[in-house]
């Protein structure tokens, strides 16, 4: 039997407004053998917001097993305990506020350079489409990625031969970026592989001009045609 049929309807109204749901710090992912399954938009980091099943108390009423970190400002592990499903929304925004406050407080360990080159690729790039934050890229946009990144990582490959160790850590990074931003081309709205990439071409830029000229400059007009202006 279809997984929604064995739902309560309850249960699954209580769930709508997350199925179509973006944002630029977190991604929805395919639950599996969850009901809801979030995470920080930021490949390294291991934060979670997730619904692993209901219960229906005595009284007829439901609640949810919720499992999400980080719990609070004070304590960045992990909480796991039931909430009633009146709460999910409250308790999202609660954990995406924590996730704002991230991203916003300055610290040692962030990059302002790779921050602020990110910043102006994605001012470049700026896709003019009101439906920019839900839709994905056509299947056209979304193969000429592929090719584009499977092309770069080759070329990221080739220039570790003659670098240091300190610059071949560097770039083993951005291949590693490669294969994640492909993972997610049919998944994730247009705006969000457009943050991905400016990210990857930020870091690309810090690393050295030889490997920015050879992921990016090399193929601006190119980029700038397939995916602002479409094939």
């Amino acid at each position: 039997m279809n997984k929604k049929k064995k739902l309560p309807i309850t249960i699954l109204k209580s769930l709508e407004s997350f199925v179509n749901l973006t944002g630029e710090k977190f991604k929805i992912i395919d639950p599996k053998e969850n009901l809801l399954h979030v995470l920080d938009i930021d490949s390294t980091s291991d934060f979670h917001f997730k619904i692993e099943k209901y219960e229906k108390k005595q009284n007829g009423s439901f609640q949810f097993l919720m499992s999400r970190t980080p719990i609070n400002e004070n304590d960045n592990g992990i909480q796991r305990n039931w909430i009633e499903i009146k709460n999910l929304e409250s308790q999202f925004k609660s954990w995406l506020n924590l996730l704002d406050q991230y991203e916003i407080i300055e610290s040692f360990f962030d990059d302002p350079i790779i921050k602020s080159n990110a910043e102006k690729f994605f001012q470049k790039f700026d896709i003019i489409d009101e439906n920019a934050d839900v839709e994905t890229f056509d299947l056209e946009q979304q193969l000429f990625l592929e090719e584009y990144l499977d092309n770069s990582k080759k070329k990221l490959e080739k220039l570790k031969k003659s670098e240091s160790n300190e610059k071949i850590l560097e770039i083993e990074i951005l291949e590693k970026e490669t294969e994640e931003i492909k993972s997610a081309l049919t998944i994730e709205s247009k705006k969000k592989i457009m943050i991905r990439l400016s990210k990857f071409w930020g870091r690309a830029q810090k690393t050295g001009l030889q490997v920015i000229k050879e992921i990016f400059v090399s193929v601006t007009a190119e980029l700038a045609k397939r995916l602002m202006l479409g094939p």
